[in-house]
């Protein structure tokens, strides 16, 4: 799916992708390339929609190596990232992106629950609903495809957060000594 296009218009077409989920069926995944916006729709009946704002210049974007595609979304900083439920602002907290596992944690608040996705390894995450887990959420092909496992207490609002902020913003997050090594080397 990785595609270097160089002195190109990003792609017109959005980059959809249709997850079949065991329990809560069909949740339907599409992106944008520039402005990234992401729009997650599934049994919960409403759009969760997560933009970001693009940060290059038009004609710098040209010229950009087109490596990450929809539905990613590679924050900045905590605030780089909008979430919103059917139109309105919801709250989001990407994380600070630093050097340890755990700055990489994803909070949000939606239809008055406060979740968290806490990254336990490179390509494992776990979706808490108010302190209680509901999700469980892997990946074994750098975040393409997102598999979750719900616990019994889930429902349908807990597995459109999950994948949704899963997708969009990644399930696991390499630890400090990896993250250290990308640094130097």
């Amino acid at each position: 799916m990785r595609k270097t296009v160089t002195g190109a218009e990003p792609p017109a077409a959005p980059v959809v992708v249709r997850v079949g989920d065991s329990r809560f069926g069909t949740f339907t995944v599409s992106g944008t390339w520039d402005p990234r916006v992401v729009t997650v729709t599934g049994p919960w009946r409403v759009t969760v929609t997560l933009s970001a704002a693009s940060f290059l210049p038009k004609g710098m974007s040209k010229r950009l190596a087109w490596v990450v595609p929809p539905p990613r979304i590679t924050p900045t900083s905590r605030d780089a990232v909008q979430l919103s439920v059917d139109g309105q602002p919801a709250v989001l907290d990407c994380g600070r992106r630093g050097m340890r596992r755990a700055t990489f944690d994803v909070r949000v608040e939606v239809a008055g629950r406060r979740y968290l996705l806490h990254h336990e390894g490179r390509w494992r995450a776990r979706l808490d609903r108010d302190g209680v887990t509901v999700s469980r959420l892997s990946t074994s092909d750098g975040n393409k495809f997102v598999n979750a496992v719900h616990e019994p207490g889930a429902d349908p609002v807990d597995a459109t957060v999950g994948y949704a902020v899963g997708f969009v913003l990644g399930v696991g997050a390499p630890g400090f000594m990896r993250n250290l090594f990308s640094e130097l080397f």
